[in-house]
């Protein structure tokens, strides 16, 4: 009787296992096409893989090539420009003068005895007490004896010291400009306003912010001319040295001290942060919890952040940033990346028309507001 329960038991046991390898075994009866739904790759047909829940191809047989796309937009200012005017004609030389400035620069309403001290603006002249007559002074109100009567009042005198002599009212600068007259045919001129104030930098087309003086730059907190440009210091007095600013790099900020003042693989020297890049693979680990915002690294959400490796980026090879290695192209989150020797690259370029693509360069005009063609050039 044991040995029968024995057997009865080792039957059992080989039917379980039996029934356990066929499940495993057990294959979809037709296998997903490209854009059906799965739960596993043997649920799609050869060539496609399981991709976020659906059949989808995960190689492209595309290659990376080391070059990349540059739009370019100029060599010089004048390519910024295109047929329209830079510099205004000779007839707006003194346009903001006469259409924007009320006020004399430099004067201030203040009591005067002559021009001389009004900074560019005039003294006007007084009015005499005694005889409302204009003076400069109160000499120019006196009145004399003259026959035997006062010159002004008509009253009989022996001596001018009879007479009453007037006191000339105060005198306060004038700042009026002369020449302010908003109604002038030249403040409405096009010839004087329709200017292109574009300059060429780094072969692109930007708004010219260069400066002769410091009354150019009022905008931003860069209010300081220097070396033809509005920057927001050039000493450390222009900073707020109370509260620690030094001036660097004309930009008024507190150096930091120690690296944690600074972003993840960022290091401060010499009271800069500075990019030093990752130093291993744990730390790349462990930098997986911060965004990427603070990291300035992506990591694809649908990998393994323990996958990470500390290796030298693309952009400079000096300065390691963190990759996740791929096995195909499907691991790569961007349309732009091929799994190139394991790591996700951009697929770059080889012609100039491959870049007008990329960059989506169509349909150029020049217009008032951009009298410029931009251009597509594929680098090394």
């Amino acid at each position: 009787m044991k040995h029968l329960w024995t057997l009865g038991i080792a039957g059992w046991a080989l039917f379980a296992l039996q029934c356990k390898d066929e499940a495993q075994q057990v294959e979809p009866a037709t296998q997903g096409q490209r854009g059906e739904a799965c739960q596993a790759r043997n649920d799609c047909q050869s060539g496609l893989a399981c991709i976020l829940g659906v059949c989808s191809k995960n190689d492209f047989q595309l290659t990376s090539s080391a070059k990349h796309c540059d739009r370019v937009d100029c060599q010089n200012d004048s390519d910024c420009c295109g047929s329209k005017p830079s510099v205004a004609p000779a007839k707006c030389d003194n346009r903001s003068a006469i259409c924007q400035t009320p006020s004399l620069p430099g004067c201030v309403t203040t009591v005067c005895t002559s021009s001389a001290s009004c900074g560019g603006g005039t003294c006007p002249t007084g009015y005499c007490s005694n005889t409302a007559a204009t003076c400069t002074s109160s000499a120019d109100c006196a009145d004399p004896c003259v026959d035997g009567f006062c010159a002004s009042s008509g009253y009989s005198c022996s001596s001018s010291l009879n007479c009453t002599s007037g006191s000339c009212s105060t005198r306060y600068c004038s700042c009026t400009n002369p020449q302010y007259n908003p109604s002038n045919p030249i403040c409405s001129d096009p010839d004087c306003v329709n200017l292109c104030t574009l300059t060429c930098s780094d072969e692109r087309c930007v708004a010219d912010t260069s400066c002769t003086s410091n009354a150019n730059c009022t905008t931003g907190g860069r209010t300081i001319c220097s070396a033809g440009s509005c920057v927001e210091c050039v000493e450390d007095d222009n900073c707020d040295t109370v509260q620690g600013e030094q001036c660097r790099n004309h930009v008024c900020k507190k150096p930091c001290t120690a690296n944690e003042q600074c972003p993840l693989f960022q290091g401060c020297k010499n009271g800069d942060c500075v990019a030093t890049g990752c130093q291993s693979d744990r730390e790349c680990v462990l930098a997986a919890n911060m965004t990427s915002s603070q990291t300035g690294t992506v990591v694809r959400s649908n990998e393994d952040a323990r996958l990470s490796k500390c290796l030298p980026s693309d952009a400079d090879p000096k300065i390691n940033t963190c990759k996740i290695p791929c096995e195909n192209d499907g691991a790569c989150g961007s349309q732009f990346q091929v799994c190139n020797t394991g790591y996700c690259r951009f697929i770059g370029c080889d012609t100039d028309d491959e870049c007008r693509a990329y960059l989506g360069i169509v349909n150029e005009m020049e217009t008032d507001a951009k009298p410029f063609i931009s251009h597509a050039v594929c680098r090394e």
